[in-house]
């Protein structure tokens, strides 16, 4: 069966995208997690990678064309298989001669997108999508050494990739290999103080917090940078320091030390929160200026294991829905985009796998192994601490953040699920804007409209 290559939902409130760029031609060998083709919507550019290896066929959306999300713009092949009929996809004969109606390689136009960021270098200003910063960290080369074939100079990840040998960094710098393996991305490129990290909960990614960062980004101090990372295992984030807490917090650290971090406020959901909460406790090269938890694991030693299962082990759409409805109070918030972008992440077996084995080792037989209330304690001793969480959360009870230190400001939501930065997503960031205003003894700006 041929794979369906679908335009994802990188917004909660994203309804729609326009190819911005195919990466790709009719006939294309891809293989699955190379960039393919890029999005623009009406807040940033996305590169979106292969979900599958095999041949690419049926190019149905040129640039320029808005397209709904979840539509299948292409669909990828084994080697040798027939064209098949997908309903609303073209067939090939209309899609060649589609296809060749449009330049297939032609860099987004998008001026100055939120996932690029502008580095300092002799020659002006160094610009570099996401996956070429991801991809010079893999392979050790320093991305002012390339030339960028796209608008401004924008260095895109085929640039790194024809990188001669020569172009590569000295191994003497301290970015390990934990730290190349961790997926991160500005949101929104900090200048010059500490910064807000965001760490996502079990089988999310990076881009989950791109509509919580908007409406963030609206009362906070306009310099306060974002920076995003994907946890091991999620998102494009290696598996290999998925091991122990104390891996995943040394990879989380190194990160943060690869990227310039060194001062930072802490935001963390779910199992990010208990992360969060690992690293305030352990911060050696920096510290954590405030800290907010929201439902975090690791307080309690109950948890939904049927639904952790389900995540991993679905294979179809409709199971899949049936376990993300959890997530919310109000199913309504979920809608056939959210599960379609959910289901791309996870289709992957070998994702769906090793998110299993940091289930077995975090979650074992429906019980969470770590008990981070101790670490709670004495973070809340030096760090303002302030802990959220939905009253109908159906995944970690909302009674584990009973009897915490009363230093420790807790918000319960009514009508509100696991994701209370999604359904109570005005509230969870006025929360999150004085924790880190409270800390750096500032005030949070009073706007009439939020986002």
């Amino acid at each position: 069966m041929p794979t369906e290559v679908i335009l994802p939902r990188v917004d909660m409130d994203m309804t729609e995208g326009m190819i911005a760029a195919w990466h790709v031609s009719e006939g294309d060998e891809v293989r699955e997690g190379t960039l393919i083709f890029e999005i623009e919507t009406s807040k940033a550019t996305m590169e979106i990678d292969a979900p599958a290896s095999g041949v690419i066929r049926q190019i149905s959306a040129p640039v320029g064309k808005t397209v709904p999300v979840g539509t299948a713009v292409a669909w990828i092949y084994a080697s040798g298989e027939a064209l098949q009929e997908h309903g609303g996809a073209e067939g090939s004969s209309s899609a060649q001669s589609e296809v060749e109606a449009f330049p297939q390689s032609t860099p987004a136009t998008a001026s100055a997108p939120s996932d690029e960021v502008a580095d300092a270098s002799p020659n002006g200003p160094l610009r570099a999508t996401p996956a070429a910063r991801r991809v010079a960290r893999e392979r050790g080369v320093q991305l002012a050494a390339i030339a960028g074939t796209g608008p401004s100079g924008r260095i895109g990840a085929q640039d790194v990739l024809r990188a001669p040998a020569d172009k590569a960094a000295p191994t003497s710098a301290p970015a390990t290999q934990a730290a190349r393996a961790l997926h991160t991305l500005w949101l929104r490129k900090d200048t010059g103080g500490a910064p807000l990290v965001l760490l996502h909960g079990f089988a999310a990614e990076l881009n989950s917090w791109r509509p919580f960062s908007r409406r963030l980004g609206a009362i906070v101090d306009p310099g306060l940078g974002m920076l995003a990372v994907d946890l091991p295992a999620h998102g494009k984030s290696s598996g290999e320091a998925a091991g122990s807490i104390d891996a995943i917090v040394s990879a989380v650290e190194e990160t943060l030390l690869a990227e310039g971090v060194g001062d930072c406020h802490l935001v963390g959901h779910s199992f990010g929160g208990a992360i969060a909460l690992a690293v305030a406790l352990s911060r050696a090269r920096g510290r954590v200026r405030s800290l907010t938890l929201i439902a975090p694991a690791g307080l309690g030693p109950e948890c939904n294991g049927a639904f952790i299962r389900g995540v991993t082990q679905s294979t179809q759409r409709a199971s899949l829905a049936a376990w993300l409805k959890q997530l919310f109070a109000n199913p309504s918030l979920m809608d056939d985009a959210f599960v379609a972008t959910a289901q791309q992440q996870l289709e992957s077996a070998a994702v769906r796998e090793r998110l299993a084995r940091l289930a077995d080792v975090f979650f074992p037989d429906g019980t969470q192994s770590l008990d981070m209330r101790g670490a709670l304690a004495q973070v809340s001793q030096d760090v303002p601490v302030r802990v959220v969480w939905g009253l109908q959360d159906r995944i970690l009870p909302a009674r584990h953040a009973e009897g915490l230190p009363g230093r420790i400001a807790v918000h319960r939501f009514a009508g509100t699920g696991h994701l209370p930065q999604v359904e109570a997503q005005d509230d969870v960031a006025r929360i999150v804007a004085e924790n880190v205003a409270s800390a750096s003894g500032e005030s949070v700006r009073r706007r009439c409209a939020v986002g």
